[in-house]
């Protein structure tokens, strides 16, 4: 197993840079291997181990085992208590999370290049029967991957028997958690009412369901890479990621591949469907992004920069604004004009503090350049602007008068001229 197990890591760490490693170690049999095969192998790495505090003393006597182990092997030893109610719904979900989380913390902070975790062969199967339980598609059934990010599996091609086999030879100690023995987790249920059977059915059973998932990771990296080369079709803008509808809408089957493109964000692929078929103006939301439809394009935004309220005010005094937008008030040069991040204009017709808010439906100006008002909205049609540009745009006030649509058209109102007390207004 040592020659395997080097030959494998090799080809997923590089090597030649003496990569720093840290190992995610809970004190069962698989971590426990795991420490001692990266010490035969020569490499030079770290043990991380949390504490949940769910199994009381238990938790505790983890923790020593691994402290011990690092002593043992000579290594710096990271360890952290996140403690979980043993009532919460999802413990080894949340468990994960607090741990991923930390992980992610010691790696920015110690400038670790990699993270091991201990899953093996078996983890694998089990992991392809709980995807299967919840309808997961063709990436969910590839299942682990041996290397995502930071995180990197070595074991994930030795089997449990393996490991355990190793871990007797070499007199190592382990401690088992009591809790791999309740069903009311759906792994543990998996494991001791489905693997036995399943793996039973013929010698061959567990290589060949490996392989299968191999196929389905090699197929995902091929819908992966088509998905890559749709998106470079789509062009980020200030308003969000700007979607053509000729990237979309021939793509057949077309359920398949709008679940790939938009399921990251949150979208079903039949409610995109619904929108594709619709027109302007419609948007469906998820948790974290809206998809608008314009035209002949959709526009992916975030939630965090569109507004729902319309009643945001900002005082703006002649030193300027810092938040939310950047504004600052200068006396005006000989040589400065207006441009589309800055407006001069008539300070003795400015009485501050000024307003910059959100536009209004009933706002109108004077553009500069045009004869009589304009309303915003419908300055807006004409400029062609999407509903999300329109929701996030700024305007800078004189009491009730629009003095500027921020970044977009002057009030011929307020322009300065030669003969007037210049101020810039510029936005950064």
């Amino acid at each position: 197993m040592e020659q395997r197990f080097r030959d494998h890591i090799a080809s997923l760490l590089d090597v030649a840079n003496s990569p720093k490693i840290l190992v995610a170690v809970s004190g069962g049999v698989d971590s426990v291997v795991l420490a001692h095969l990266l010490s035969k192998c020569g490499y030079d790495f770290e043990l991380a181990h949390v504490n949940y505090k769910l199994r009381g003393s238990d938790s505790d006597l983890d923790e020593k085992l691994v402290s011990k182990l690092a002593a043992s092997l000579q290594v710096p030893f990271h360890y952290d208590t996140r403690p979980i109610d043993p009532n919460e719904s999802g413990i080894q979900e949340k468990a994960r999370d607090l741990r991923y989380a930390w992980f992610k913390e010691l790696v920015a902070t110690h400038d670790f290049d990699a993270v091991l975790t201990a899953h093996h062969a078996d983890d694998q199967l089990e992991t392809l029967f709980m995807r299967l339980s919840r309808g997961s598609g063709v990436e969910g059934l590839g299942g682990i991957r041996a290397k995502n990010g930071f995180l990197i599996r070595p074991l994930l091609p030795f089997f449990k028997e393996e490991i355990i086999a190793f871990a007797k030879a070499n007199d190592l100690t382990w401690r088992e958690d009591v809790s791999n023995s309740s069903k009311k987790y759906l792994r543990n249920a998996i494991r001791h009412d489905v693997m036995l059977a399943f793996l039973n059915l013929s010698p061959q059973t567990a290589t060949n369901t490996l392989m299968s998932m191999q196929h389905l990771q090699d197929a995902f990296k091929a819908i992966d890479i088509q998905i890559n080369t749709i998106k470079q079709q789509w062009k980020r803008k200030k308003a969000g990621v700007i979607i053509p509808l000729a990237t979309v809408q021939h793509l057949r089957p077309r359920g398949f591949w709008l679940h790939h493109l938009f399921s990251s964000f949150g979208f079903d692929a039949v409610e995109v469907e619904k929108l594709l078929a619709t027109h302007s103006g419609k948007k469906c939301v998820s948790a974290k992004h809206e998809l608008l439809r314009e035209r002949d394009h959709l526009v992916l935004s975030t939630n965090t920069v569109t507004h729902d309220s319309l009643d945001e005010h900002y005082l703006v005094s002649e030193k300027g604004l810092e938040y939310p937008v950047k504004i600052q008030i200068s006396t005006s040069t000989k040589n400065a004009k207006s441009a589309e991040n800055s407006i001069l204009v008539d300070g003795s017709k400015l009485s501050f503090p000024l307003v910059l808010r959100r536009w209004d439906e009933g706002d109108v100006f004077y553009p500069t350049g045009m004869k009589g008002k304009k309303k915003l909205s419908k300055f807006f049609k004409d400029e062609k602007m999407t509903a999300v540009e329109k929701k996030n745009q700024w305007v800078l006030c004189h009491k009730n008068d629009v003095i500027w649509i921020v970044g977009k058209r002057l009030d011929r109102r307020f322009v300065a001229d030669d003969f007037s007390e210049s101020l810039q207004i510029k936005i950064a």
